[in-house]
């Protein structure tokens, strides 16, 4: 997060010189952009050897779609996410395409307030929808089926440790920490035919995480680091535990003099690979681990001191080996953020 060089956050706001702006600028670019490349990073659909065809998963609550600057005190926003299955990788690794894969969109509601000066809270709520086809076959007729329902409620919150500036280069280094509660449907819960009203984990699953970012006049760089853990939840083939879920993201990205911005980044996640015990006691003999690799692009565009528009594109990596046990997508997603100081 950019500091504001010990002046008050409101006198900032008013008494700001145009140099100064693009300054500030600069900053929520690389403040939001942050943002979106995790939560691009978190939108891997991953979960259960149940789930994981089920692209629905929300993100854990780790980072939202936006972040505030120092002279911020709340915000609000609404994004629109889709992401479209074009493949999936099998337990070995191996990749195999698909032109009939789910289709999910998602709505979602944030709100963000910074308690104290380096303490941010956030809380996402998202509706997810999920189109749903199976091809026609010899014999059979092909269906296909929209659904929805809420996804799972996410809370978050982020704590500045060390500001740019707190100790002369020293990169920022943030605190990150989150939670996701089961209020949406788990798979094996959907109540549609083909199961697209399945919108959730049906878990709870606490992360926590390290964030690093260095600036460079208009260059920046950051690199996420977060760890996350699933509770065990009955389901109809025995209760399910997870192991931990490990994501690595590194983004680099630049910001332009009229304060619009870009950058790429790339993301790694490893874990959560699930075990099923039944009510004898025996456990299920099954490869879940969990695999998958995802590059992308992320932008802002500000409308004024208030409004920001922003939005990320993310592909999961096709490549053999790359993944396992998940589905491969492309994702969309635009946020339009509203703050107040």
């Amino acid at each position: 997060m950019c500091a504001d060089d010990g002046r008050a956050r409101r006198a900032v706001a008013s008494e700001v010189q145009p140099s100064r702006r693009k300054r500030v600028g600069a900053c929520a670019f690389r403040a939001s952009v942050s943002a979106l490349v995790a939560l691009a990073a978190l939108a891997s659909p991953v979960g259960s050897g149940v789930a994981h065809a089920q692209a629905c998963c929300a993100a854990t609550g780790v980072v939202l779609p936006a972040r505030l600057r120092v002279y911020e005190d709340f915000g609000l926003g609404v994004q629109a996410r889709e992401s479209q299955a074009y493949g999936s990788f099998a337990s070995d690794g191996s990749f195999a395409g698909t032109s009939s894969g789910d289709l999910v969109t998602q709505q979602n509601l944030f709100a963000l307030w910074r308690a104290v000066p380096r303490l941010q809270l956030g809380l996402l709520l998202p509706y997810v929808e999920t189109w749903r086809r199976i091809p026609s076959r010899p014999g059979a007729p092909g269906r296909s089926e929209w659904g929805g329902f809420l996804g799972d409620v996410a809370v978050s919150a982020r704590v500045e440790v060390l500001r740019p500036g707190d100790v002369g280069r020293f990169p920022a280094i943030t605190l990150l920490g989150g939670l996701a509660l089961p209020t949406g449907r788990a798979p094996d819960e959907a109540r549609n035919p083909l199961g697209t009203d399945a919108s959730g984990t049906g878990s709870y699953e606490g992360t926590v995480g390290v964030e690093v970012e260095q600036t460079w006049t208009r260059w920046f760089a950051s690199v996420d680091f977060w760890i996350a853990k699933r509770s065990a939840r009955d389901a109809p083939g025995g209760q399910q535990s997870f192991d931990l879920r490990v994501t690595a993201l590194a983004a680099v990205g630049y910001a332009f003099a009229n304060q619009v911005g870009v950058a790429a980044f790339a993301n790694v996640i490893r874990g959560g690979g699930a075990a099923a015990t039944t009510a004898g006691g025996a456990g299920a003999d099954l490869d879940t681990r969990v695999a998958v690799a995802s590059a992308g692009f992320a932008g802002l565009v500000p409308i004024d001191e208030a409004w920001r528009l922003q939005g990320t594109l993310a592909l999961d990596l096709p490549f053999s080996s790359w993944g396992r046990n998940q589905p491969a997508t492309v994702g969309l997603g635009t946020s339009l953020v509203r703050v107040w100081q």
